[in-house]
């Protein structure tokens, strides 16, 4: 993706489809469907993926375009990538090689690192620009 189509689809303000929002149990994975405020044909998927390879404290969120492009990818918990530790970021664009390198999370402005299962999701919507002002967000009982 370009950087100037990602950058604008970023910018998009959005928002989730349901304001009730359950978070995936270890081992899971939750999906959550959303929209540009402006554009409503405009459509995303936030992915919050609690499933590891022989790990059991994976975290990490993704947030796909209509298109299943993947846009970005945050890693919480988990293994390094080429030497950088989590939390790190992948961003799909041609500025950041598609995704291929990791970048520290301490990178992105305005992100609040926490691995909290709850306020971690809430972040990842709030960096992504979803209005959260009416979203709840409940840890699964699982």
């Amino acid at each position: 993706m370009k950087n100037s189509e990602y950058k604008a689809l970023h910018d998009l303000p959005k928002k989730t489809k349901s304001t009730h929002l359950l978070c995936a149990a270890n081992g899971q994975q939750a999906n959550y469907d959303g929209f540009a405020l402006l554009e409503p044909s405009n459509t995303f998927k936030v992915i919050q993926n609690r499933k590891g390879h022989r790990r059991t404290n994976c975290l990490s969120y993704m947030l796909f375009h209509h298109k299943s492009e993947k846009m970005i990818r945050i890693d919480l918990n988990g293994k390094p990538h080429e030497g950088v530790a989590t939390p790190h970021v992948h961003i799909f664009d041609d500025q950041h090689q598609n995704g291929q390198h990791a970048i520290p999370l301490t990178n992105l402005v305005n992100y609040n690192c926490t691995d909290e299962i709850v306020t971690s999701l809430m972040e990842f919507l709030k960096y992504n620009n979803f209005e959260i002002s009416d979203i709840t967000i409940e840890q699964s009982l699982i």
